[in-house]
């Protein structure tokens, strides 16, 4: 690989570490409540903890870095294109889905969060509590449906490296978005302390791990590329 592609690889894997960052701040603004006080409310009490300017600043945060992301899969095209084209070609467009599609959840989260307000405010009136059951339907099916896009890459993430057909070692399949995922649901279960903080911002956490070794191999195989 010559130095140009070697270039747009780092560049582009920076931009998206600098996206899971970014969003990952934003998204801990909206998110984080102290010992995960109300973390297991079917109403997302959790927001009650939370002050509006918190969610303010979360937000416009969060939506800012967004579009980061998209630039981190652009690297993993790069990263897989040479050898795996149809493959590398497959992980941007599901890639860039799945960020649409989370961009417009983690855009709604502090409208949510007003509205957790203004119930907290007015508990007696089902006009605001049957709007939580509206945003379940409309809004919060968005997050489901951005796990199953990244279930999607992962699998697909997996094949070329356990073919020995990237500049990853083998064992960086297991480090596969899905996985990592799921390793953090445990710590948050098993780890309450480590996992009230990075449970808020799973996807964020996943993604910054991603990138950071992907960029981590392109630094170790630049002679190479």
């Amino acid at each position: 690989m010559n130095q140009s592609n070697l270039k747009s690889l780092t560049i582009f894997g920076f931009l998206g570490l600098i996206g899971a960052i970014g969003v990952g701040i934003g998204e801990f603004l909206l998110h984080y409540s102290p010992n995960g006080i109300g973390y297991d409310g079917t109403n997302f009490e959790f927001f009650n903890q939370i002050s509006s300017s918190r969610l303010t600043l979360g937000h416009f945060m969060a939506i800012s870095f967004v579009p980061f992301y998209i630039a981190g899969y652009y690297h993993l095209f790069l990263i897989f294109k040479d050898k795996s084209p149809k493959i590398a070609r497959a992980i941007f467009a599901l890639g860039i889905i799945a960020f649409i599609i989370g961009g417009m959840w983690i855009s709604s989260r502090a409208q949510l969060g007003y509205l957790v307000h203004k119930i907290a405010e007015f508990p007696d009136d089902k006009a605001l509590q049957s709007l939580i059951e509206v945003y379940k339907v409309h809004a919060e099916i968005l997050v489901k449906s951005l796990r199953i896009w990244i279930l999607a890459i992962s699998v697909l993430f997996v094949i070329p490296i356990l073919k020995g057909e990237t500049i990853y070692p083998k064992w960086m399949a297991i480090f596969n978005p899905i996985v990592i995922l799921l390793l953090i649901l445990i710590i948050y279960n098993i780890a309450p302390s480590i996992g009230f903080i990075i449970g808020p911002i799973a996807m964020n956490v996943v993604h910054f791990i991603l990138f950071f070794l992907s960029l981590l191999f392109v630094k170790i195989n630049s002679k190479n590329l």
